[in-house]
């Protein structure tokens, strides 16, 4: 599968097809003894892992960033207010910056509250989708294995016929 130029745009169905092309290498390098057909399965499994852990890191990191421009601005209030604060007298000043510290501190907790509401409902939105590809995998693993033994049995069925066959050919000789 070609991995595309942005970690992002890897969907859940393309770590889904890794993962379930990495199983299906992997039993099969074991199925047929082929170590490197395993390792390779083996490697395309923790490859779609380490996309969505990825993924994960990212959000995490934009969060941050997000609180950090928050702080920046908040500064830049605070700086902005100090200097009209100077150009008042001092009772004006202060009434004008407790109303500014109260105005900025109630839209700050709206804001945080705001972005912590949309980080914990896409947060809530990954793991339920992590848990959705968890259980795919493991609904397609099971196929995968099923239909991996069904071939083992139809592979020693006709090993067992063409056994049969060079019995009743030498028993003709």
């Amino acid at each position: 599968m070609a991995d595309s130029a942005d970690p992002s745009d890897t969907s859940k169905a393309g770590r889904a097809g890794e993962r379930l092309a990495g199983a299906v290498k992997k039993a099969a390098g074991s199925v047929v003894g082929n170590d490197a057909l395993r390792a390779e399965g083996e490697l395309q499994s923790e490859k779609a892992d380490a996309t969505k852990e990825a993924q994960r890191a990212e959000a995490q990191a934009e969060q941050k960033r997000e609180e950090a421009e928050a702080e920046a601005r908040a500064e830049e209030l605070r700086v902005e207010r100090e200097r009209l604060a100077a150009e008042d007298t001092r009772q004006e000043r202060e009434e004008r910056a407790e109303a500014d510290r109260q105005t900025e501190a109630q839209r700050a907790e709206a804001e945080t509250a705001r972005k912590q509401e949309s980080v914990s409902q896409a947060t809530r939105a990954r793991e339920q989708e992590t848990r959705r590809d968890e259980v795919e995998a493991v609904r397609e693993r099971g196929e995968a294995e099923t239909r991996v033994r069904d071939e083992e049995a139809r592979a020693e069925q006709a090993r067992g016929a063409a056994r049969t066959l060079e019995k009743v050919e030498e028993e003709q000789r």
